[in-house]
């Protein structure tokens, strides 16, 4: 019998008792930190039952439990980093209210290495934020957007003609993913080829698995995958954009188009305006297009299949929405029209109200995700620096409202 296998087990069972003996020791230094688990393996800590919690859309039961168990405020180990967790009002009003040279907004390492390390998010606080953000405001300003509505009212109704043809029902969170992704492409993105759209679908669907698993680039593991995924993202992407920039520098194509474009604007402008600033590299442009991706599709899907939900579950409400929508059809004439626009859908001031108070019971994000730039600290306990901290404000159970 071979005693490799036996080797390997006798050296993590040593690793493990010695990260043990270490963390004890850690727990008796000066540091006052929350109570809470770190889990038993190291790097893990308890990331596979929070995984697995919000796979099933228990994040929220999961927090519960440790709330319960340990108070409002709780340490764990997440995604590999130790981690704080800080519920309730209050502690929204610390984690979101600190400087950025306290709290730096940063994602888990998983969520960060889809989107990449030059995203918006990563690069808060540094010389490079401001640059990505006005690149993205200027195409994202409530102007421009408005001027996209009746553009968007035509695809929302074609693609609802498509999928429902011939079908007596439909997968609403599935069908809504698509939806989103597919006015994602084309108004923020630009991308109006259905072939590079199905595959670049494809392609995301393996990177929103990776970024709630266990950070182990292994092969076969979701995490591996989610990796691939991305860099096939990035092969199929260059090449569009490079043909973007060279149309853009030729003055052949309007960076206003669409918010990728703007961002690939940064270069021409800086150099015609002989600004010192530094340009935007590809690499930027890449990370920004992934993470603009997920946060826009993903999460408005999400807040949509909700609010199909309510309908469905409150005839009140859906008779109001239906008598919203027709009140706003009187008054363009009672027929069919040519589309919404942006002032029609601003008198439908009661469906505005349903979608905001969706979002505010079930908000379309677990919580916010920061860094501890330095050591600081909340409700009498140490956060130390590098741990992540993690806020959660609880929200009203899917039952009651």
């Amino acid at each position: 019998m071979s005693t490799l296998p036996v080797l390997i087990v006798v050296s993590v069972i040593t690793l493990l008792f010695l990260y043990k003996l270490v963390r004890k020791h850690k727990g008796d230094s000066t540091n006052n930190f929350p109570n809470g688990s770190m889990g038993f393996l190291p790097v893990i800590g308890e990331s596979l039952s929070f995984i697995k919690a919000q796979k099933a859309n228990g994040g929220q039961e999961w927090v519960e439990e440790r709330v319960a168990k340990y108070g409002h405020i709780f340490k764990t180990s997440l995604m590999g980093s130790p981690t704080v967790f800080i519920t309730g009002r209050a502690g929204t009003k610390f984690v979101l209210g600190a400087e950025t040279e306290v709290l730096a907004p940063r994602q888990p390492v998983t969520i960060a290495a889809i989107m990449g390390k030059h995203n918006l998010f990563e690069v808060a606080g540094t010389k490079r934020y401001k640059p990505l953000r006005r690149a993205m405001m200027s195409f994202l300003k409530p102007d421009i957007l408005q001027g996209h509505i009746k553009r968007m009212d035509s695809m929302v109704k074609a693609r609802i003609d498509k999928e429902t043809k011939g079908k007596e029902t439909i997968t609403t969170i599935s069908f809504m993913k698509k939806l989103t992704f597919h006015v994602a492409c084309q108004i923020l993105f630009g991308i109006t080829d259905d072939p590079t759209e199905q595959a670049l679908y494809e392609e995301f669907g393996h990177c929103f698995e990776a970024m709630w698993s266990a950070p182990f680039n292994f092969p076969g593991t979701t995490f591996r995958k989610g990796i691939q995924a991305r860099k096939r993202i990035v092969k199929t992407m260059s090449p569009i954009m490079e043909k973007r920039k060279d149309q853009i520098k030729k003055g052949t194509l309007n960076p206003m188009n669409d918010v990728l474009s703007c961002i690939l604007s940064l270069e021409t402008e800086a150099a015609e305006n002989g600004d010192q600033e530094e340009p935007i590299t590809m690499n930027e442009v890449i990370d920004n297009f992934v993470a603009l991706m997920i946060a826009s599709h993903d999460s408005s899907a999400a807040v949509l299949t909700w609010i199909i939900w309510k309908l469905a579950k409150d005839r009140e409400i859906y008779d109001n929405v239906v008598r919203d929508e027709k009140k706003q059809r009187k008054q363009q004439g009672g027929g069919e029209t040519d589309g919404l626009t942006w002032g029609d859908v601003a008198k439908m001031k009661y469906t505005w109200r349903v979608v905001q108070e969706v979002m505010r019971v079930i908000p379309p994000f677990f919580g916010s995700f920061r860094t501890s730039i330095k050591d600081t600290s909340y409700g009498g306990y140490d956060i130390p620096k590098g741990w992540q901290v993690v806020n959660q404000t609880f929200i009203a159970r899917l039952e009651t409202i």
